[in-house]
């Protein structure tokens, strides 16, 4: 029998077994995050590249999972979870509008940074960022330093970097070109930003990282963390029953999955302790989870709970933010710019990166069902009848519904067989299936059928239907009481800002910051490369800045300013 399965419900269990043997072998990893720029106004977003190297400095191929956090004096502020691939990394930190100014610093870490003993997050993988708030007058607690104008621009004038090494930029008329002069190839991200006289601050560049990276000691790990080899590892537990009925769920899984099209499901077995450990492929996207529980009667209401993936450090405050009366006009059109993005930059100005997927389902095999044709039949059982005939429904001893799938051999023979079918109503598990026969077949756009075993963690289904409805996102269904609705802040999708101008053909001003970004780009040694970077409307001074890494761990960077008038 021809069988589908999520390679890491295999290879994971097994790593589970071999980890404690291995204690001293895990490898070691830092993150590096190179940002757009270094001050933003609050509702801005930080776009976000990252570099995970190991301790020779190449680019790490253990972790899929990077994880940012935002702190002040205050607390933790924000947070993105950003997919590796290779090492290397896109996404976003979204800045809320209501955050005080101040500056905060800016820390990542990977699953094998936090099962590593003592680790210091404020050490290499941390910088400082600058928040202005335009809006509102709060502060971060002790945060912010008033300076006059003449003492701000010597303070600009210290902090003034130039960046060289092997990759150079050159600007003429609206395009900048990018050579890599270097023996090797190069993995770099690409900003072009308004230097509008806002301080930087005394951030490590990439070359301090990579030098730094290389004199990290032999430190000791602790197992019950897990790297994200082939994705993100959650956590989570039940809660909600008496402990004496904890055993009863032993040997029973619990299911996370989002409603869409796609195949967002993933398994875990309970433990005698009640915990739970999901290994994913990566969840992309804020979204909605449902947590549940198979096989428990539907009266219950315990319920699974998904643990933090952050780690919440604790980190000393941030130096103080110098701010000036100079800055006021430079301040108002950063707010008018974040504003204008906000409201008509979503479309037009992201490119979806590729991200790696995690299909569960194979779409070439898949056998699909277009009910637009079917709306005369008012019952699903009646559709499953007269049009499906990989579909077969029984009726148990008790009543109760049994919905089976016909499988398809090496042979491609077919054959029904008794075990579990695995039901889906817009990608979400439905464990009783007295539901699906249930459920209003006018809502269904289609029947998506997967006539082969699937194995999903360990759990093994016989055949696999998802009901994809018009909305998808299952109108009219109601969970039983042990599933959960939470709300979920998946890993970021990755995207580059194209830099095309919003107020083309606009009457309003142009009012944009930052004009080009793209965080993973490659040069061959000696390749030179154009990017189309049209400038806003008003005049001033852009800096453009690449910073990346070869393969062997050599960092490559450079920086240019020039001036439109």
């Amino acid at each position: 029998m021809k069988v589908r399965m999520r390679k890491i419900g295999v290879i994971l269990l097994v790593l589970f077994a071999l980890l404690p043997l291995q204690a001293q072998q895990r490898a070691l990893e830092r993150v590096y995050v190179s940002t757009d720029k270094e001050a933003y106004v609050a509702g801005d977003r930080i776009w976000c590249s990252v570099f995970c190297v190991d301790i020779h400095g190449g680019l790490s191929l253990i972790s899929r999972v990077a994880y940012l956090e935002l702190h002040s004096a205050d607390g933790l502020a924000a947070t993105a979870r950003i997919a590796l691939e290779q090492g290397r990394g896109a996404g976003t930190i979204e800045l809320p509008v209501s955050l005080p100014t101040g500056n905060y610093k800016l820390i990542a870490y990977t699953a094998q940074n936090r099962a590593e003993i003592g680790y210091d997050y404020e050490g290499l993988a941390s910088k400082t960022i600058s928040v202005f708030n335009v809006l509102s007058t709060d502060r971060v607690t002790d945060g912010v330093d008033v300076v006059g104008p003449e003492a701000y621009a010597r303070l600009v004038e210290e902090r003034t970097r130039l960046d060289r090494g092997s990759l150079t930029l050159e600007w003429q008329d609206g395009a900048l070109t990018l050579v890599n002069k270097g023996d090797a190839p190069v993995t770099f991200s690409l900003s072009v930003f308004h230097d509008d006289g806002i301080a930087s601050n005394a951030n490590p560049g990439i070359s301090d990282f990579i030098e730094a990276a290389g004199k990290v000691g032999t430190p000791s790990f602790d197992n019950s963390v897990l790297p994200d080899y082939e994705g993100e590892v959650l956590y989570g537990h039940i809660v909600g029953f008496s402990p004496e009925l904890i055993p009863e769920l032993i040997g029973k899984y619990a299911f996370i999955s989002s409603p869409s099209d796609k195949s967002d499901v993933y398994a875990a077995p309970i433990r005698d302790d009640g915990s739970l450990v999901f290994f994913t492929g990566n969840i992309y996207g804020d979204k909605e989870c449902i947590c549940e529980i198979e096989g428990i009667d539907p009266k219950f209401n315990g319920h699974v709970e998904l643990r933090s993936p952050y780690v919440n450090a604790a980190v000393a405050d941030a130096p103080k933010l110098p701010i000036s009366t100079s800055l006021t006009e430079a301040l108002k059109l950063r707010s008018a710019a974040m504003q204008l993005e906000r409201r008509f930059s979503a479309d037009t100005l992201l490119d979806f990166l590729p991200r790696r997927s995690d299909a569960l389902f194979d779409e070439n095999v898949v056998v699909r069902y277009m009910l637009d044709d079917y709306t005369r039949f008012t019952t699903m059982e009646e559709v499953f009848v007269e049009f499906i005939p990989e579909i077969r429904v029984r009726r148990r001893d008790d009543g109760s519904a049994d919905i089976k799938v016909r499988l398809e051999d090496a042979a491609s023979s077919s054959v029904f067989l008794t075990g579990k079918t695995l039901m889906l109503l817009d990608g979400v598990p439905v464990f009783n299936q007295q539901k699906i026969l249930d459920y209003d077949p006018l809502l269904v756009e289609s029947i998506d059928i997967y006539p082969y075993t699937h194995i999903i963690g360990n759990r093994v289904f016989e055949g696999v239907v998802n009901f994809v409805t018009y909305k998808r996102n299952l109108p009219s269904f109601k969970f039983d009481d042990n599933a959960r609705v939470i709300d979920w802040q998946g890993i970021c999708l990755p995207a580059a800002y194209t830099g095309a101008s919003i107020a083309e053909n606009r009457d309003y001003p142009d009012y944009r910051q930052t004009i080009f970004w793209h965080p993973l780009l490659r040069l061959e040694p000696g390749e030179s490369r154009v990017f189309a970077c049209p400038l806003p409307r008003y005049e001033g001074r852009f800096t453009a800045v690449a910073e990346g890494i070869t393969p062997a761990g050599e960092p490559a960077c450079g920086r240019i300013t020039f001036d439109k008038r």
